[in-house]
C-alpha cells in the first residue's frame, strides 16, 4: 500500500470518527439522562456532551487538515516567502531614500 493511500485512509477514518463522536455528543446533550432508569437529567451529561461535541469537531477538522497538509504547508511557505520579499523590498526602498 502506498504512503498516499495510507494517508487518505487515515484521514478518512479521522473524519468519520469525528462525525460519529459529534453525533454522540449531540445525543448526550439532547437526552441528558445517564441511564434509562433515571427520571431527571444530569448536569454532568450535558457538560460531557458539550466536550464530546468539541472533540468531534476537532477530529473532523484534524482529518481534513491531515489530508491536505502537504498542500497547506506549501501555501503557507509561499505566503511567508512573499511577505519576506515584500519586507526586503521595503527595506531597500528605505535605504535608497
Amino acid at each position: 500500500m502506498t504512503k498516499i493511500m495510507k494517508r487518505k485512509i487515515f484521514s478518512l477514518f479521522l473524519v468519520i470518527s469525528g462525525i460519529v463522536v459529534l453525533i454522540a455528543g449531540i445525543s448526550m446533550v439532547q437526552t441528558g439522562y445517564a441511564t434509562f432508569d433515571d427520571t431527571e437529567p444530569r448536569v454532568g451529561i450535558y457538560i460531557g456532551g458539550i466536550f464530546t461535541m468539541i472533540g468531534g469537531i476537532f477530529l473532523t477538522i484534524g482529518g481534513i487538515v491531515f489530508l491536505y497538509f502537504g498542500d497547506l504547508k506549501k501555501q503557507v511557505i509561499r505566503t511567508l516567502g512573499k511577505v519576506t520579499d515584500a519586507v526586503e523590498e521595503e527595506r531597500k526602498q528605505e535605504k535608497m531614500h
